[in-house]
């Protein structure tokens, strides 16, 4: 019995706080979204200019993503302690919203760099439904989070997208650098709980598990980096792409665009193929100008280019040899040095005597 005069212990209070707190998290989480794309529009928009402040949002991203990578072991600590008794619950509404915000503030920088139409259209789309799906918690939490291969994949997904935008903001690296980081996080950062999935379906040899662990993580590190061709240059983006018969190389324009030329015109003027190229942060790599007829590439120019101002970074390549029969269909990608399409021009060659 408690003696008069003596104040009850505060455990109670702090638990009816806990509660009321976990009451709010659950009530407004959903706005996190909105917040989280907020923040992705913001870094994409500031980092153009104010880079200090988009690296302050990048930063609290990969702070944020402490929580998911230390996941079992933070719950572990933090049950030792009474006041924190809620604290499965409090992992689970972090990271649903970790997955929230990590999805919400990459979309700004994928819907601006895909090339609709091509490979990276699927790729985002899946980033816009495992965005809504973090969201709608019959979906999450009755299906994602039960299943732990799911559960991985979606983690996996989330750390992949998180590094392609995040490293080329704080550190500056290339496209085709933030790509072999991406493949290479997704492997060594799977390893927990790809851990804990093989422990629950595999013999307990401890040679063969560690050989089963380190081949999964391997073998999804080599598959994120062969789908690259299917992943927009996160902070890369194609503003200008026009076909030309000149460039005034002073003035670094273009001529008159063309989208038909006639194979008199090609044959006497040859074309240029003029590219403006955007990056929130400045170019310092090397891209292709890939000239592909009927969808076979037939010359690749290399460019390189760094820096890159209001405008992009303008640069262009010209060709004066083309096939006998050069009528039909042709298409100028550019690309990273690591394959992955920033955009894409295309022009059409009317044979001789056409209309």
């Amino acid at each position: 019995m408690q003696e008069a005069g003596i104040p009850a212990p505060p455990a109670r209070t702090l638990d009816n706080r806990l509660q009321r707190l976990l009451g709010l998290v659950e009530r407004y989480r959903l706005l996190l979204a909105l917040a989280s794309f907020g923040m992705g529009a913001a870094s994409f928009v500031l980092v153009q200019r104010d880079e200090r402040l988009a690296q302050w949002i990048a930063l609290l991203l990969v702070l944020n993503w402490l929580l998911i990578v230390s996941e079992s072991t933070l719950g572990q600590w933090l049950s030792r302690f009474r006041w924190a008794r809620f604290s499965p619950l409090v992992l689970r509404y972090g990271m649903q919203a970790v997955h929230q915000q990590t999805f919400f503030f990459c979309l700004p920088f994928l819907l601006s760099t895909t090339t609709w139409g091509s490979g990276q259209a699927l790729f985002t789309g899946t980033a816009i439904a495992a965005a809504l799906a973090s969201m709608w918690d019959p979906l999450y939490y009755g299906l994602i989070a039960p299943r732990p291969a799911l559960h991985l994949a979606f983690h996996g997904f989330a750390m992949y997208l998180a590094m392609l935008t995040v490293p080329p903001l704080l550190w500056q690296l290339t496209t085709t650098q933030s790509l072999a980081l991406a493949s290479v996080t997704i492997g060594l950062l799977s390893l927990p709980s790809l851990a804990s999935l093989i422990a629950t379906r595999s013999p307990t040899h401890n040679a063969g598990r560690w050989a089963l662990l380190l081949g999964a993580a391997g073998a999804l590190g080599l598959l994120s980096w062969l789908a690259r061709a299917w992943v927009p240059p996160a902070t890369l983006w194609l503003g200008q792409g026009v076909i030309s018969a000149d460039v005034d190389a002073d003035k670094r324009e273009p001529g008159a665009t063309l989208k038909t030329v006639s194979d008199e015109i090609l044959r006497r003027d040859g074309l240029c193929a003029f590219t403006a190229i955007h990056a929130p942060r400045g170019l310092h790599e090397q891209v292709f100008h890939r000239w592909l007829f009927r969808g076979k590439e037939v010359t690749r120019v290399p460019l390189q280019i760094t820096g890159g101002g209001a405008q992009g970074y303008r640069a262009w390549s010209c060709k004066q040899s083309f096939p006998a029969d050069a009528s039909g269909r042709w298409t100028v990608q550019v690309v990273t040095d690591g394959e992955q399409l920033i955009g894409v021009v295309r022009f059409r060659v009317e044979a001789a005597g056409g209309s």
